[in-house]
């Protein structure tokens, strides 16, 4: 697993802090930034945290935390291909459905969430953070988060 993308619910963790997710999310966040990985984030889930983060903190704040965010990550594209998919997806949600898609047509090997039941026709495997720090932790000890 060295491709992941992030749903907004993990990113917004480490931004806003929230409690008691903030750990864990940030640390896969920071796995994700080390060199021979690529964390990724759904173009849609920039606009769509940024709607919370402004309610949160003041817009400049927000656009401040969303840059961070664009630095540290790819940001994946929401293309027609990706839109057709996530409208033929058993999915019941429509965003949920929209970031799924994203992380396959950008070839994510896992899409890191906290909802994981919301993602369970998912079109690539998601996880939580924990999942993804436990697995990486069996599967390659030499990383240090």
């Amino acid at each position: 697993m060295k491709r992941v993308l992030f749903d907004s619910d993990v990113l917004l963790d480490v931004l806003l802090e929230r409690q008691p997710f903030v750990t864990q999310s940030a640390k896969a966040l920071n796995w994700a930034t080390l060199p021979g990985n690529e964390g990724m984030v759904a173009a849609h889930a920039i606009t769509n945290m940024f709607y919370i983060l402004r309610r949160k903190v003041n817009r400049e704040a927000a656009m401040r935390l969303l840059l961070t965010i664009a630095i540290l990550l790819t940001v994946a594209s929401i293309t027609q291909a990706v839109i057709d998919s996530a409208l033929r997806s058993s999915m019941t949600d429509f965003e949920d459905a929209v970031t799924s898609a994203a992380a396959s047509f950008s070839e994510a090997g896992v899409l890191i969430t906290r909802n994981g039941s919301d993602f369970k026709n998912s079109l690539i495997p998601a996880l939580s953070p924990r999942e993804v720090l436990d697995t990486l932790s069996n599967s390659e000890p030499e990383i240090k988060l």
